[in-house]
């Protein structure tokens, strides 16, 4: 057991903790970035000077949004689709404020991967660029139904303004810490919306727990892993500063899901490593990936092994990757993103090609 490591409990979904520094709040100029790109992003924010938000029925209120479309964009291809997802202390402005965006328009552009769509949609609760904002973890929650507005008003949007492909093989997630709670989960109930999912240091499995002493904060073993039976609200889920500085999972869980007794029930049924069992996934019915740090401050490395483990006794195969000396820090997300964007180019569907036009009525 490695002490200093945030026991995360079961059931965190959520978020993991970011240094205040990720948010890029307003400061980052959408010119500046669509000048270094050979792609484009398009811009439905407030974020930039005018207010191009979409409406939101299901939340009652204007979302940002960013569209990145790749080198070459041609509307009479289709393309697959990436949804990406942020994590929590930063807002849809992670997206374009960081070299991971620019790391994937070169990939496209050398032909590493293919070219593809990619959104990436506001998942805090107040939607005003708040560093401490409420992350939603993309699920439906006390501050509104947020994987509602995920599949039933950003993917409508996204598939009637852009050239998408319609297979669920060409729909993709990227999701980073609390946002790949979300996106595995919903991926995984979904699938006929999604074929692939790639996470980066996230709770795939909220009730992994362990038999030795440490309980959730002990590396994965298969031999002495058990599934956290309840929520708890005191529980520790990280630890930062070797100790000094502690996060208990009620500041995680009660913004969004409450405290009452029914939280353990919820989290049972959102809980991506249970929804390998309670969906039935198969051998082969999805591409599934989950990078993550060695030294991950809430041990989102064991959960990200025991779903790994746990979904090879059905025969499924998740690829897992790791940066072994890692911790969970926006410099850990910067720079091991375009892993999980090479795994989807590999397994989403390509665009259609001139071939394909000719064959069009």
């Amino acid at each position: 057991m490695r002490e200093w490591r945030g026991p995360i409990a079961a059931a965190v979904l959520l978020i993991g903790a970011v240094p205040a520094g990720a948010q890029y709040r307003a400061l980052v100029n959408i010119d500046w970035v669509n000048h270094r790109l050979a792609g484009h992003v398009d811009d439905y924010s407030h974020n930039h000077g005018a207010d191009r938000r979409l409406d939101s029925p299901v939340l009652g209120r204007k979302r940002d949004l960013y569209v990145y479309t790749p080198p070459g964009y041609d509307p009479r291809r289709q393309y697959p689709l990436i949804l990406w997802l942020h994590m929590a202390y930063v807002d849809e402005h992670a997206f374009i404020g960081g070299h991971p965006l620019q790391q994937l328009d070169a990939m496209i552009l050398r032909g590493e991967i293919p070219p593809v769509v990619v959104a990436c949609p506001d998942g805090t609760y107040e939607g005003e660029n708040h560093i401490r904002s409420t992350h939603s973890l993309f699920i439906n929650g006390k501050g509104g139904r947020f994987e509602d507005h995920l599949v039933g008003e950003v993917m409508p949007f996204v598939m009637s303004h852009y050239s998408i492909r319609p297979e669920a093989k060409a729909h993709g997630v990227l999701g980073l810490s609390g946002g790949g709670f979300g996106g595995m989960s919903i991926a995984l109930r979904r699938r006929d919306l999604f074929g692939a999912v790639a996470t980066l240091a996230s709770p795939v499995n909220v009730r992994y727990d362990d038999i030795r002493p440490g309980g959730p904060r002990e590396d994965f073993h298969p031999s002495t892993y058990r599934w956290k039976a309840a929520y708890d609200p005191e529980e520790v889920y990280a630890v930062f500063s070797f100790g000094l500085r502690q996060t208990r999972a009620r500041k995680y869980i009660d913004p969004v899901l409450g405290s009452g007794p029914e939280v353990s029930d919820i989290l049972q049924y959102l809980n991506p490593a249970d929804l390998l069992f309670t969906t039935d996934l198969q051998p082969g019915e999805m591409a599934l990936f989950c990078h993550f740090g060695g030294r991950d401050n809430w041990n989102f490395d064991a959960q990200a092994m025991s779903f790994a483990w746990l979904a090879a006794s059905k025969g499924v195969h998740v690829e897992l990757a790791t940066a072994p000396l890692a911790t969970h820090s926006l410099s850990y997300f910067n720079r091991h993103q375009a892993e999980a964007y090479r795994f989807l180019g590999r397994h989403l569907l390509p665009p259609t090609g001139p071939w394909m036009l000719a064959l069009r009525p």
